[in-house]
């Protein structure tokens, strides 16, 4: 178990950080639109919508389109390059802009992220509650009817718990392309996972 956390968590710290270096900015910006469209769709409330994103952005996330800025003035030499004919100089001396870019569209798809999963928060902490109690019901009708955990299925519910929690929030701070409707069949399958998790864990 230890062994899989610290990978997710190499995972989770390393992704956001290369992601901006391999992928373009207009591929980011379509993932974005995506889930803005998405939102848009499932929620209704466009100018809510577009006001708490503004307002989560400006409040937590304008550091980090500060940084990206000053980083793209400091080394991006493109326009030295522009007119020279040397393409390759100029591809090259394109990657800070790009990556600066990319950053904040980064730091955008986060915030808009955010408040899709603050309109979903009731919704999906419901399933998470009921398979909370649902496993402890069950442990105490394996205790009642003399019934032992079954450790495999703690092991693997623990395991699936993790990589559920790990995706959720990879999915939360990176401009991943996951479909909106994966989230809540994601929490949906967390709460299985839960219930299965407190109802088999071994009795030590």
């Amino acid at each position: 178990m230890g062994k899989h956390f610290l990978i997710w968590l190499m995972i989770i710290i390393f992704t956001p950080l290369a992601l901006p270096a391999l992928l373009s900015p207009k591929t980011m910006s379509l993932t974005i639109r995506k889930d803005y469209n998405a939102a848009i769709s499932i929620f209704g409330e466009k100018d809510e919508i577009n006001k708490e994103l503004i307002t989560l952005y400006k409040s937590n996330l304008t550091s980090i389109a500060a940084f990206a800025n000053e980083f793209r003035d400091r080394h991006d030499d493109s326009k030295k390059f522009r007119n020279s004919g040397d393409h390759i100089g100029e591809a090259i001396a394109d990657i800070p802009g790009d990556w600066a870019e990319s950053v904040k569209f980064q730091a955008y798809s986060m915030a808009l992220r955010m408040v899709i999963l603050s309109k979903w928060a009731i919704w999906l902490l419901i399933p998470v509650a009921m398979g909370l109690i649902a496993g402890v019901f069950e442990r105490r009708l394996k205790s009642d009817t003399f019934s032992p955990p079954i450790p495999p299925i703690y092991n693997t519910s623990a395991h699936m718990l993790l990589a559920l929690s790990c995706m959720l929030l990879l999915w939360l701070i990176s401009p991943i392309p996951i479909p909106l409707s994966i989230i809540p069949t994601i929490a949906v399958l967390i709460s299985v996972f839960i219930s299965l998790a407190i109802a088999n864990y071994p009795n030590y």
